[in-house]
């Protein structure tokens, strides 16, 4: 394999701390601009403890490598996240409560990386996307998901329906968030384990997809919007679900 590819660059003091804190071992520099921004300092000092090389570097640098990105004038070089694969589920199909969240045909990094901030404030156990037609865990989806990417397993598989029945056969609840769904998202009584399917939002999610959940939802909300944008449709979603477990938890 080509031990370029294997490294990346990712830019941003909350993406960066969190790769620093959580799997120190796969970076190999930090960079940054001298700025009297203590939260940069403590990082350039916690990664000098570790033993990352630390680099100083000019604006140009980071102009160059992050113009569309608000890199915050630090960054590091590291092993690139590892994306799963479908085997990686069997490993949470033992539990006996398992949230999973599943995009389908959202291609925006913005978007993504939003649902993955989003899935981490939820407690989700894996993000699930098909290998295509589907944006991938790239530096820009990490950025914008503020260090969530490094919390949640991303898993990448060949054929979304297979996954979806394969799931199901091990007890998995899947629901589809569709706008012609005649249940509501928080009338509906969420099974342990459970996985949500977001669609794009220009398509939603396919027909084949549709027809292969256990359950349609949509939103309740006001009459005078008609969509809302996925990751926010997300955040309903995945907390609606939280609530009823910690709801369930508090009872038992």
């Amino acid at each position: 394999m080509n031990k370029i590819l294997e490294k990346e660059l990712v830019c941003g003091i909350n993406a960066v701390s969190q790769i620093v804190h959580v799997r120190p071992k796969s970076v190999t520099s930090l960079y940054f601009h001298k700025s009297q921004n203590q939260r940069i300092k403590n990082l350039v000092e916690k990664a000098s403890e570790l033993g990352i090389d630390i680099v100083e570097k000019d604006s140009a640098f980071f102009e160059k490598n992050f113009s569309d990105q608000n890199h915050q004038k630090v960054a590091i070089s590291c092993n690139r996240r590892t994306e799963e694969s479908e085997k990686y589920l069997e490993t949470l199909l033992k539990k006996e409560d398992i949230t999973l969240l599943i995009l389908e045909g959202i291609t925006d990094p913005h978007n993504v990386g939003a649902c993955l901030r989003s899935a981490a404030g939820a407690d989700v156990d894996a993000v699930i996307v098909p290998k295509n037609r589907s944006c991938h865990l790239t530096p820009v989806v990490r950025k914008i998901s503020t260090g969530a990417s490094e919390l949640i397993p991303f898993v990448v598989v060949t054929n979304l329906v297979r996954t979806i029945n394969n799931l199901q056969k091990n007890g998995v609840m899947i629901y589809g968030a569709d706008l012609s769904a005649t249940e509501f998202h928080d009338e509906v009584k969420y099974s342990r384990k459970k996985g949500i399917v977001i669609g794009s939002e220009d398509k939603g999610i396919r027909k084949l997809t549709r027809e292969n959940c256990d359950h349609l939802v949509k939103i309740n909300m006001s009459e005078r919007i008609d969509s809302l944008n996925a990751s926010v449709s997300t955040g309903i979603l995945l907390f609606e679900m939280r609530r009823q477990i910690k709801i369930n938890s508090d009872q038992i």
